[in-house]
């Protein structure tokens, strides 16, 4: 399905903000029945040391058979899979809550020809905006990765 095709409520920004954040807001939003884009996953961060952050996602990688489960390499999917962690994706209500949601590397709804189907009901762009306390502003402090640094890490072709 394309960004055309896929009609958000609500467009959030993930560039610089903490990753389970911003995984925990949206799949609490999903489930009260909203359509969410996420956009600029290759820039979320996650908190922590950079090789302890890199080695934790490798372990993640690892664990698994040929046949799965697998854990995903690119930016956009781990993002994915932290919103399905805080979502019952095995019940119903949880199933289609996730159906709701997509994440995607860059900003597809920014470009400056928007078309029609881009557009919000009463004609005006989609702005994306970012959630309340998941921003790195506040906790300038602390260590952290970006996510498309891990991704590459992981082996992910980067292509953001």
């Amino acid at each position: 399905m394309s960004v055309s095709e896929f009609d958000a409520d609500v467009v959030v920004d993930a560039r610089d903000c903490i990753l389970g954040r911003v995984a925990s807001q949206v799949a609490e939003r999903a489930l009260d029945g909203e359509r969410i884009a996420v956009v600029n996953a290759e820039q979320a961060v996650v908190t922590g040391r950079r090789e302890e952050v890199i080695e934790t996602y490798q372990q993640r990688r690892e664990v698994g058979s040929d046949r799965g489960p697998a854990y995903p390499k690119r930016p956009d999917g781990i993002l994915k899979r932290a919103i399905r962690g805080m979502v019952p994706y095995k019940r119903p209500r949880g199933r289609e809550a996730f159906e709701n949601v997509r994440v995607y590397m860059g900003n597809p709804y920014e470009d400056s020809v928007a078309s029609e189907t881009q557009r919000g009901g009463d004609g005006e762009a989609v702005e994306a905006e970012v959630l309340e306390d998941t921003s790195l502003d506040r906790l300038s402090n602390i260590k952290f990765v970006s996510l498309g640094d891990v991704s590459e890490a992981l082996g992910a072709r980067v292509t953001w």
